[in-house]
């Protein structure tokens, strides 16, 4: 009996080895495929985290382009407003149908005499350098807003804001010029 007390003791020990090899390579083997997944895992994520990446740089050189556009365009605007008060006051492109000699006799030559060289004393002879080497658009502001003589003897320049169109006061400004 006690032999027989022995072998099962023998054979329950080399079972139970047995059965403990055949575990551990189970064992490496989902250590190995838990490890290749966790890689996969890793390897999947940094690829998703990429493509977020790229897509938010994506977006941000949209918004970048975008905003350029946008200033590009506001600089545009500012250079057409530009050249349209050029124009409205540039002494080459003031092109008007107006005749403003009618107007001059009527409206001007009472002080400024019909030649422009000043009927009254202390007003500006229009004829000089000192009157046509202003610009256009002060010759247009002492037009519109009239201006105060230099001295007490002087005449004051009324303002014709109220008595002159816009297109009368540039055909004005022409015709000084030309004088």
């Amino acid at each position: 009996m006690k032999l027989k007390l022995l072998v099962f003791i023998v054979l329950s020990i080399f079972l139970l080895n047995c059965g403990k090899k055949d575990e551990q390579p189970q064992t490496d083997q989902q250590q190995q495929q838990n490890t290749q997944q966790q890689q996969q895992n890793t390897q999947q994520q940094t690829e998703k985290k990429d493509t977020v990446k790229t897509t938010d740089a994506k977006k941000e050189d949209e918004k970048q382009k975008e905003e350029e556009k946008k200033k590009e365009e506001e600089k545009k605007k500012k250079e057409e407003e530009k050249k349209k008060e050029e124009l409205t006051t540039d002494d080459a492109t003031i092109k008007q149908d107006i005749d403003f000699a009618p107007i001059f006799a009527k409206r001007c030559v009472k002080c400024h005499g019909k030649d422009g060289t000043g009927k009254v004393e202390g007003v500006p002879n229009l004829t000089l350098g000192k009157t046509k080497s202003k610009t256009d658009k002060e010759i247009i502001s002492i037009i519109t807003n009239g201006k105060q003589g230099e001295t007490e003897e002087d005449e004051d320049m009324p303002s014709f804001k109220n008595k002159l169109s816009e297109e009368e006061i540039k055909a004005a400004v022409k015709y000084v010029k030309g004088l």
